[in-house]
């Protein structure tokens, strides 16, 4: 069970998954995914919305605005199946664009090694949130051990990164999303 092994020692996780290539990586991302992309419009049909206190996933939240503000005027209760398939499409752009961030991040501060690196953290990164990522207040505890697989654990193990570094890396973007949430109320822009 790759998530057990995950969630109980990710810096060991991390190590054992070094040389695989990026198919197990992202068929675990994808079972995650699909999990989440299931689950979440059944919770928001019975009265959950998705906001950044009940979703660990950022594409729950997109996908959860244009359903109610679009789509479920247009399509009633069929919205719900629309935004399962929502949430894929804007968490593998969402997936693209951190894999991208996180490998310039970390090269930039002396890390070694090829994108790849980048994507396996990206993608075991959200195993956490297969622990309540969609269920209100669960959802921050889950997003948060999610962010500090992806951004910090992951990326630190995979890249050789010194720790120092790693853990100012992880600080700043702890910072910055709570600087953006009390600013805005919400993370990412959203």
């Amino acid at each position: 069970m790759r998530l057990l092994g995950l969630l109980g020692n990710p810096a060991d996780f991390f190590e054992e998954v070094r040389r695989e290539d990026w198919k197990p990586s992202f068929r675990f991302y994808l079972e995650v995914t699909s999990f989440l992309s299931i689950v979440t419009p059944i919770v928001n049909y019975f009265g959950v919305e998705s906001t950044d206190f009940s979703s660990s996933y950022q594409s729950q939240i997109l996908a959860f605005r244009l359903l109610k503000n679009t789509l479920l005027a247009q399509y009633e209760v069929y919205a719900y199946f629309i935004e399962a398939f929502l949430i894929v499409g804007f968490s593998f752009i969402m997936l693209l664009l951190l894999t991208a961030f996180s490998h310039l991040v970390f090269r930039l501060m002396g890390g070694k090694g090829p994108i790849l690196n980048a994507w396996k953290a990206s993608c075991y990164g959200v195993g956490p949130c297969v622990l309540g990522g969609f269920l209100p207040y669960i959802a921050l505890f889950a997003a948060f051990y999610s962010f500090l697989i992806q951004l910090y654990v992951g990326p630190k193990i995979l890249y050789r990164v010194e720790e120092s570094r790693a853990i100012l890396y992880l600080a700043v973007m702890i910072a910055l999303t709570f600087i953006e949430m009390f600013a805005t109320g919400t993370t990412v822009g959203f």
